[in-house]
């Protein structure tokens, strides 16, 4: 069973070794705040709204924002994107759901699946690390349902409406150390982190 990294799991010294010189570029204070609790450390980071692209799909939008960041940084740095997928609409809004938020609020998404008479969702998150001309890419998702009424004071977003699978509770009413093992955010973290530890294996052998 897959765990959420515990400070001693990925440091060495201070920081995770593939997380040298890293920096998260993200103008999200709480996406900065999982970050940190996902590393178990106080990874760097430069604070920046990057622009985005109307684009359904993560990948497409987590490209344009890494080309967005290196105006920002010029070393090795991380962008993320996160989409809620919602059975009822064929997956809309994905990464529009940023809109939707903002717009119409997170009881108002929870709403509209409700009368539709489909509650199940699928929250994505993408990671993209870029070095140079070198791009690791890493995505995490977790599959639950949309519930009214809203619950919970922890979290952001649409965490207040979304049950994962397995769960009771949203993931605003789950202890961050509950959310992060099962979150889609905490899966994209952890990816990256066995994506760039094998590459470091493979490249020490």
């Amino acid at each position: 069973m897959s765990r959420y990294p515990q400070k001693g799991d990925l440091e060495s010294d201070n920081s995770p070794s593939w997380l040298d010189g890293v920096v998260f570029v993200t103008g999200n204070r709480q996406k900065l705040i999982e970050a940190r609790r996902l590393c178990g450390f106080d990874l760097a980071s430069v604070e920046v709204e990057l622009p985005e692209i109307q684009s359904l799909d993560i990948l497409k939008v987590l490209s344009y924002k890494a080309d967005e960041a290196t105006r920002h940084v010029t070393g090795p740095f991380i962008v993320e994107e996160t989409g809620l997928e919602l059975d009822a609409m064929n997956g809309f809004p994905g990464a529009l759901v940023k809109w939707m938020l903002d717009s119409i609020g997170v009881e108002a998404i929870a709403r509209i699946v409700e009368s539709l008479g489909n509650d199940r969702a699928t929250a994505r998150c993408g990671l993209l690390l870029r070095d140079g001309d070198r791009l690791v890419i890493a995505e995490g998702s977790t599959s639950g349902r949309l519930v009214l009424p809203a619950r919970g004071e922890n979290g952001f977003g649409w965490d207040p409406v979304f049950i994962p699978d397995g769960e009771t509770r949203t993931y605003a009413e789950l202890r961050p150390s509950d959310k992060d093992r099962l979150s889609h955010r905490g899966r994209a973290w952890r990816q990256l982190s066995r994506e760039l530890t094998s590459a470091q294996s493979d490249t020490a052998s």
